[in-house]
C-alpha cells in the first residue's frame, strides 16, 4: 500500500474507534474535515506529485514532467475519475504527454510561470474543463493537448506561444466560437482552423498554417496563401478534393510531410522559393494516398525540381533562380553600392503613390537596413553612406549589419 494510502486508512480506522468509544447516548457531531493526501509518488526526474481527499492533484518540484510511453504509465492512472483540479507548481517546466488525458472530472487547471511547454494529449477529453489560463511563460502547445474538452469555452493564449499542434483545441466549444467570429481561427500568427467555403484567400497576419488546420476542406476550389507564411504543416491541405491548383509563396522555407495529399482535383503546383524543404515523400502532393499525376513548376536546379525527379512527377521551370538577397544588397548582385540605394527610392516612390512595390518579401528583409518595418529614404541613405564607408575604408571591413549595429 502506498504512504497515502496508509495514512488514509489509519485516519479512518482512528476515527471509528473514536466513535465507538463514546458513551450511548451522546450525540456526536461531524465537523469539516481538512482535505489530506490520499496518493503520491513521482513524476519526474525532479517532480513530485500528490493527491488530496478533495480531488486537488499537485505537481511540484523542478524540471520536466515525464511523458507516457513504453518505459512510463501515468502513476495516477487508477485515480483518474477523482481528480478535480490540477495545480502545476513553479519549478515545473513541461507538463508530460497524456498525463491528464481522460481525466473526466477535472474542472480546472492551474499552471505556473515556469512551464514552457504543456506536451501533446497532456489534458485531451477533460470534458469538465472549462477555462484555461495559458502562462505567458509557455512557447509550445502540443498535438491534440485539450482536444475534446467539450466544456472548455474560456481561453487565454499569451503572445508567447510560437508552437501550436495539429488539432490542439479541437472539438471545443472554444474553437467553435471563434470560428464563428471569422473564417478563421489565427493565434500569434498560427493559423489554427479554417471554415470550408469554395474561395479562401489567408490573411497576411499568418506566419504559419498549422498541422490539419485545412484537412478536408472539400469546398475549397481555390487557395491563396501570402507570402507572410513561412511554414506549412503536415496534412495542412490533406483531402482538400476540390483544390485544383495552388502557388506557394517564396516565403514558405518547409512544406510538411503530406500537406497536400490525397487532394483529388489537384493538377497545378508552383513553389517559389528555390530552396523550400520539401518532405522527402511521394504523398507530400498527391492526388491520392500514392501519388501525384499533374505538375510541379519550379525554378531551374530547386528543390521543386529535385523533389518532383525522385518521384518521376512532370516539372516545369520557371527559368533561372531569381538573384540571392543578402541585408542591403537589394538588386542582389552580390555589392552594396548606389544602384541598390537606387531601387529603394524606386520602391518608396512606387509605395507612396499606393502603387505595389515591386519587392518580394526576401528582396523587403534586404532593404529595410534600418529594421524599423519601412523601406523609405532612410534606407536607401543609409545604404549610400555604408557604400561610401567601404569605398574609403582601409584594413578589416565591417559588414553592413555590424556597420548598421555601430551607427
Amino acid at each position: 500500500m502506498k504512504t497515502g494510502k496508509l495514512v488514509r486508512a489509519l485516519i479512518c480506522a482512528a476515527f471509528a474507534l473514536g466513535v465507538n468509544a463514546l458513551p450511548s447516548g451522546v450525540v456526536f457531531t461531524l465537523s469539516a474535515e481538512a482535505a489530506y493526501i490520499i496518493d503520491n509518488g513521482t513524476c519526474g526526474k525532479n517532480a513530485v506529485w500528490e493527491l488530496d481527499s478533495d480531488g486537488t492533484l499537485t505537481v511540484s518540484g523542478t524540471g520536466d514532467m515525464y511523458s507516457r510511453n513504453s518505459n512510463y504509465d501515468i502513476p495516477w492512472e487508477e485515480e483518474k475519475e477523482s481528480i478535480k483540479k490540477v495545480v502545476i507548481s513553479k519549478g515545473i517546466t513541461s507538463v508530460g504527454s497524456q498525463s491528464f488525458d481522460s481525466c473526466t472530472n477535472l474542472e480546472s487547471v492551474a499552471i505556473a510561470d515556469t512551464v514552457t511547454s504543456i506536451e501533446t494529449y497532456s489534458f485531451s477529453g477533460c470534458r469538465a474543463l472549462t477555462s484555461l489560463v495559458v502562462p505567458n511563460s509557455v512557447t509550445n502547445i502540443g498535438s491534440s493537448a485539450f482536444a475534446m474538452c467539450k466544456s472548455l469555452s474560456d481561453v487565454t493564449i499569451p503572445s508567447s506561444v510560437t508552437y501550436i499542434g495539429a488539432l490542439a483545441f479541437t472539438g471545443t466549444p472554444w474553437l467553435n466560437a471563434e470560428a464563428k467570429k471569422s473564417q478563421f481561427v489565427i493565434v500569434n500568427g498560427l493559423l489554427l482552423f479554417a471554415v470550408d467555403r469554395e474561395d479562401v484567400v489567408i490573411p497576411d497576419s499568418v506566419t504559419y498554417i498549422v498541422s490539419d488546420a485545412f484537412w478536408g476542406k472539400s469546398l475549397m476550389k481555390t487557395l491563396t496563401i501570402p507570402d507572410t507564411v513561412t511554414g506549412i504543416g503536415h496534412n495542412a491541405f490533406a483531402s482538400c478534393s476540390s483544390l485544383t491548383s495552388v502557388t506557394i509563396p517564396e516565403s514558405v522555407e518547409d512544406i510538411g510531410v503530406q500537406a497536400f495529399a490525397n487532394c483529388a482535383a489537384l493538377g497545378e503546383v508552383t513553389i517559389l522559393a528555390p530552396d523550400a524543404k520539401i518532405y522527402d515523400r511521394a504523398t507530400t502532393f498527391a492526388n491520392d494516398n500514392i501519388s501525384y499525376s499533374g505538375v510541379i513548376r519550379g525554378y531551374d536546379g530547386s528543390t521543386a525540381e529535385i523533389w518532383a525527379g525522385k518521384y518521376g512527377y512532370r516539372f516545369e521551370s520557371l527559368g533561372e533562380r531569381p538573384a540571392e538577397y543578402s541585408f542591403g544588397d537589394v538588386n542582389g548582385d552580390g555589392v552594396i553600392d548606389a544602384v541598390d540605394a537606387s531601387e529603394v527610392l524606386a520602391y518608396y516612390a512606387r509605395v507612396s503613390t499606393d502603387q505595389d512595390g515591386g519587392f518580394g518579401i526576401k528582396q523587403q528583409a534586404a532593404a529595410d537596413v534600418d529594421m524599423n518595418g519601412f523601406i523609405d529614404s532612410v534606407d536607401a541613405s543609409d545604404i549610400l553612406a555604408y557604400y561610401a564607408y567601404v569605398s574609403t575604408a582601409e584594413g578589416k571591413v565591417l559588414s553592413m549589419e555590424e556597420y548598421m549595429k555601430k551607427k
